[in-house]
């Protein structure tokens, strides 16, 4: 937080601080990214990349939707594979049903989970190695989840190899079924399994994305033994706050069952390369061998520990935050979270009484300056959405169809930075003229530091990433102000050691914030480097010094409105050449999302879309303004989506047959039985509220929750896996109207039926879906 001595002239020295400091933060990036792929030749002991891409080229070249050939297919050869490894191996069959606690659409699906098992010699409690096996329709899942089940086998093929020590505790590799469908495999076996398991830590495995350094975005609580063993793998990379942002994520993975169930455990993914996400481009060409390595590497050190340590000692564990260095995991209790806060606001106030002392700032003029602080940060996460958004507009087609990502996203990536470091700067440079730097820089630290503590009073975990490195800057600020003045190298070397530990701190998370995605990541990312130039306040001075005479001070009010210009220029440039890389035709082929529904009673057709047209072929079919459409497409829940009409194709709608019908009063009993007429995978069926309120609802022998009405439907399911012979639907209600009238659906996949689907040369549809819907009046 100091200004240093004004010569006359820029030095040479401010200039190479900074670009140190710019060089700590890019090296502590690279530091993290993942580990070289290991080949063929990599001791059977140790994880190869090479190996467990080699397995899934058996598992992950074609699509694996619930219910489809390929989702058998696959299944044989898992448990084929593993069988021949020495595992005991299994089929879980179950039916899965997640409630998500609110009225809507319940998924359920008829399982078939994977497991396999490796009996442990003294068991203490069971170490469960977990992943999906199935995928969205129309994308070969390499990443999601192959990558999960190639590091699963590849790390099954270390653990029975020659040589190798037989676990101490029960190990157990679990390939789920119907995750897409809403986490139903692992519903169905923690729900019918967890208790016999004992003390259970789990892996989960995941991807939302085709590259990137895997991360493990969140643990179960307590989570200090969890960290424990996390730290002892070369390569792992936690942070508490991810938690939170997964969280603002449309996003869940298996983990919210087994944590449901009691068990422990840990999230892992990569999320970078979003564009791939449930894509047909998800697949094995554009999965990172390096992701596969590191992932790999981190699961099997991991595994080994637990596999070896008493379980028991987990739910024991105490509380801790952690966020990665370039050297390791950092680690504290979360109890030391609100006094870290305290004393970096402490250490901040301290910084402002020495500076006021000796009469380099105001208490007005600092106050500004924390005003200044936070307008400069707000107006980073502006500048930062504004990258994005602006190239959206021009070219909305660049962004994917489920996470909306553009394919090449470094320039875009770069652009935000150097705006976010613009707008910093240019919010500094004006009040500087007023306030002085000083006052800038203290009102800044003094401002974070505030924020710090409510941060770390109301939303536990998520403050270091703001405490830890103020402090640092305020801690190096104090040692600059109480050494002597004449210690002119050791005061600017605590600055500078204190600035380049906000850039290790925050460099990273300043870059990895974008494998989110542009658009929740951007400015997040944005936030973070704005927030890295106002804690590194003291360096930029050094480069920029004010000068005492009238054309010194003119040539330096240019220089300080021309940087923070010259920034925002380039980021515009950046921004353009984005647009270049991204255009149509120079990328993977770009998205187009279309679902089919055909009302088998009026022999009327749409098509529909869960995003606006970003192609004049999709505008073509989507003509009509957004609607909901809950006759055709009764699953949407009365939600909006673009559509416009369709061809008609003769396809047979679902059947339904009364097995039972008992009245009393207004009470009724339907037992039903519901088959797809065509063989589609998946069948559907919904109660109109106005005719009777659902009171219990079985299907397939599970009972279902019931939340009361959505839109015009009082219950609705979606059943993945039907048999070919149908299910048992079995419906408790208060009947207050004749006739009941439920709505009937069946889905496949198979768009190519439909004349007009098939996109032109250079897209490709993603989850595509066809619907087939009924009304029975009974």
């Amino acid at each position: 937080m100091t200004t240093p001595p004004e010569p006359r002239r820029v030095p040479p020295a401010g200039v190479l601080a900074l670009v140190g400091l710019l060089s700590v933060a890019v090296v502590s990036v690279l530091v993290l990214a993942p580990a070289q792929p290991r080949g063929p030749g990599a001791p059977a002991a140790a994880f190869s990349a090479v190996r467990a891409i080699d397995e899934l080229e058996q598992v992950a070249v074609a699509p694996r939707p619930v219910g489809s050939v390929e989702h058998a297919r696959v299944r044989d050869h898992l448990l084929a594979t593993l069988d021949a490894r020495g595992w005991r191996t299994e089929v879980h069959q179950a039916v899965g049903a997640t409630d998500f606690g609110e009225p809507g659409t319940q998924p359920v699906a008829l399982v078939r989970n994977v497991v396999a098992t490796l009996p442990g010699t003294d068991p203490t409690g069971t170490v469960l190695l977990a992943a999906h096996y199935d995928t969205v329709a129309a994308s070969p899942g390499a990443a999601d989840d192959g990558l999960g089940m190639g590091v699963l086998l590849e790390i099954a093929r270390t653990l029975t190899a020659e040589d190798a020590p037989p676990p101490r505790n029960d190990v157990v590799v679990l390939l789920t079924d119907a995750e897409e469908a809403g986490l139903l495999g692992s519903e169905a076996f923690t729900r019918e399994r967890a208790v016999s398991l004992g003390t259970t830590v789990v892996l989960n495995h995941e991807a939302r994305g085709a590259w990137g350094t895997p991360t493990t975005f969140r643990t179960t609580s307590p989570n200090g033994a969890l960290l424990d063993a996390l730290a002892r793998a070369p390569g792992a990379m936690a942070e508490s706050a991810s938690e939170a942002a997964f969280e603002a994520l449309p996003n869940d993975s298996d983990l919210t069952s087994f944590a449901a169930a009691g068990l422990h455990g840990f999230d892992t993914a990569i999320s970078a390369g979003g564009a791939h996400y449930h894509s047909p481009v998800d697949d094995l060409e554009h999965l990172s061998p390096a992701s596969v390595q590191q992932m790999g590497e981190v699961s099997l050190a991991v595994t080994r520990h637990l596999a070896a340590a008493d379980l028991t000692a987990v739910p024991r564990g105490a509380e801790q935050v952690v966020t990665t260095l370039p050297w390791g995991l950092l680690r504290y209790p979360q109890g030391l979270e609100a006094p870290l806060a305290f004393a970096a606001l402490a250490v901040a106030v301290v910084v402002l009484v020495l500076r006021r002392r000796r009469r380099a700032l105001t208490l007005p003029r600092t106050a500004l300056g924390a005003l200044g602080a936070v307008v400069a940060l707000a107006v980073a996460g502006l500048a930062g959405w504004g990258v994005w958004w602006t190239a959206l507009a021009i070219d909305p087609g660049q962004a994917s169809a489920v996470v909306g990502e553009p394919y090449r996203p470094t320039l875009y990536q770069a652009a935000v930075l150097l705006a976010a470091v613009g707008a910093v700067l240019s919010v500094v440079g004006l009040l500087r003229r007023w306030t002085g730097l000083d006052a800038v820089a203290v009102g800044a630290v003094v401002v974070l530091a505030v924020t710090g503590v409510l941060v770390a009073l109301t939303v536990p975990g998520v403050s270091g990433m703001l405490v830890l490195p103020t402090l640092c800057a305020a801690a190096g600020a104090v040692v600059h102000d109480l050494s002597p003045r004449r210690w002119t190298g050791p005061r600017a070397a605590a600055v500078l050691l204190a600035s380049a530990a906000a850039a290790v701190l925050l460099g990273p998370g300043a870059w990895l914030g974008f494998d989110v995605g542009m658009g929740l990541g951007g400015p997040f990312s944005a936030v973070l480097a704005g927030l890295l130039v106002l804690l590194v306040l003291p360096v930029v001075s050094l480069a920029w010094p004010p000068r005492a005479d009238r054309q010194g001070a003119r040539r330096a009010a240019w220089r300080t409105a021309g940087t923070p210009v010259a920034l925002l220029v380039l980021a515009a440039v950046l921004t353009a050449a984005g647009l270049v890389v991204n255009r149509e035709g120079a990328t993977p082929p770009r998205q187009e999302q279309l679902l089919y529904g055909l009302d088998a009673d009026t022999g009327q057709a749409l098509w529909a879309s869960w995003r606006e047209p970003p192609s004049a072929w999709s505008a073509s079919l989507l003509t009509e303004p957004p609607a909901a459409l809950d006759d055709v497409l009764p699953h949407t829940d009365g939600r909006v989506l673009a559509h416009g009409p369709a061809p008609a194709v003769a396809l047979p709608p679902p059947e339904v047959a009364v097995l039972s019908d008992t009245r009393r009063g207004t009470d009724r009993e339907l037992v039903l039985r519901l088959r797809s007429a065509r063989g589609a995978p998946a069948v559907g069926l919904w109660v109109d509220a106005a005719g009777a309120s659902v009171r219990g609802a079985r299907v397939a022998g599970r009972d279902l929750p019931v939340h009361g009405p959505r839109g015009p439907w009082d219950l609705g399911f979606v059943l993945e896996a039907v048999p070919a012979d149908g299910v048992e639907v079995r419906l408790l209600l208060d009947h207050r109207a004749d006739p009941l009238v439920l709505r009937l659906g069946d889905r496949s996949a198979d768009l190519g039926l439909v004349p007009g689907s098939a996109p032109p040369d250079g897209r490709l549809l993603v989850t595509p879906e066809l619907w087939v819907t009924r009304t029975a009046r009974l």
